[in-house]
């Protein structure tokens, strides 16, 4: 007859066993995902792409733009939309809304530095415990497009 020691024993092992199983079971959706990350790293690596696109060059990792369709809203103007919509939303309230409205999961703290950048720029003020969007200047209603605002640069010499 086994004693309590030995039947205790008995039991750590088949739970232990049972652990390791269940861990290899919970990791296996992951290995095949890791692996073709792997193999995509390295192939950028060997076409020399990689030096390129982790150095911080932005034309390098960026698509080029598209002139049709839809015109890309940065999570700044999202921001921007939430606070002119509802004003005094908090961080989490607003990355909730982005993420229910336009479909851009972001993180509250994310979305807390981009407020006090637009805080830094006179967009929006902190308003007891939300945020509030400040009323734009002329110069900035009629900000030009980007692609414009490029042009124009460029014919100044800047």
């Amino acid at each position: 007859m086994a004693t309590t020691y030995q039947m205790l024993l008995r039991r750590k092992t088949e739970l232990e066993n049972r652990m390791i199983e269940a861990q290899r079971r919970a990791q296996a959706p992951f290995e095949s995902e890791l692996r073709a990350i792997v193999l995509a790293l390295d192939a950028l690596k060997q076409a020399g792409m990689a030096e390129r696109l982790s150095s911080g060059d932005p034309t390098a990792a960026a698509p080029a733009p598209s002139r049709r369709g839809r015109r890309g809203r940065t999570t700044r103007d999202m921001i921007l939309m939430a606070l002119g919509q509802s004003p005094g939303l908090n961080e989490a309230e607003i990355a909730r809304q982005l993420d229910h409205r336009w479909s851009r999961p972001v993180t509250p703290t994310a979305v807390g530095r981009e407020l006090q950048a637009l805080a830094a720029e006179g967009l929006t003020r902190r308003a007891g415990s939300g945020w509030i969007r400040l009323d734009l200047t002329a110069a900035e209603a009629v900000r030009p497009e980007p692609e414009e605002e490029e042009r124009l640069s460029m014919a100044a010499g800047l």
